[in-house]
């Protein structure tokens, strides 16, 4: 005589196996975003402190590339919108009024930030209908004088900082992470503003990979015991 398994057994491995590759997705998610912002950054053709006249220069020489970096910046804030909640909700299991802060700061920064006009995207659809770069460079100098988009944009420096910064402080507080993945989340974003700022380009891929380890640290708490706040076996 043999034994069949029961259809209990046989549900709750597949309860199990579901929540494991739904787990493993959110982590991968988590980490990869501020990974393709890092990507994007070190093959930019351009400095962050140079002129939009330099940029559009810069642009036009190397538009394969530049339009490379645009995938990486879209398909970025999508990952990092999206693993910004799993690790918020991760550090709202300990700390909920730092974490939901530090998510919707974070969060909110990156989306203000995303629907702001790009002066790579300018640059290219003008130098694909053969706009001359000297246009191009007084649309973006106009572009990005323009309040609906300083505003966000100004959002975006402030929420990006303060949101990681809040996020570190409640993982930390919490003792989700390792004190030290938590020190650099906390660390990740002002010194992205000192390397974007100053042009400084090794210091701002820098800024993202920290974000990217700090976020894949988290990951891997969440593989193995969920974010809490779903049931998950």
């Amino acid at each position: 005589m043999t034994a069949t398994p029961s259809r209990a057994h046989t549900v709750a491995e597949a309860t199990a196996s579901g929540a494991s590759t739904g787990r493993r997705i959110m982590a991968v998610t988590a980490a990869l975003g501020p990974l393709l912002f890092a990507a994007a950054v070190a093959l930019i053709p351009y400095g962050t402190a140079d002129s939009n006249k330099e940029m559009i220069n810069q642009i036009a020489d190397h538009r394969s590339l530049t339009e490379l970096t645009v995938w990486g910046w879209v398909l970025g804030t999508i990952a990092l919108v999206a693993g910004t909640v799993v690790v918020g909700l991760l550090a709202m299991r300990y700390s909920p009024k730092l974490g939901l802060w530090g998510m919707l700061l974070l969060g909110t920064g990156m989306l203000a930030i995303s629907v702001t006009p790009s002066l790579d995207v300018i640059a290219l659809g003008g130098l694909h209908k053969g706009v001359s770069q000297s246009v191009l460079a007084k649309i973006g100098d106009g572009t990005f004088e323009l309040p609906v988009v300083g505003v966000p944009t100004l959002y975006f420096v402030f929420a990006h900082v303060v949101g990681a910064i809040l996020l570190g402080v409640a993982l930390l507080r919490g003792r989700v992470i390792a004190p030290w993945a938590a020190w650099v989340l906390i660390l990740s974003m002002p010194l992205n503003v000192v390397g974007y700022a100053g042009g400084i380009m090794p210091v701002t891929v820098l800024s993202f990979v920290m974000m990217g380890i700090a976020f894949g640290v988290a990951g891997l708490v969440i593989i193995r015991q969920g974010i809490g706040w779903v049931r998950t076996a």
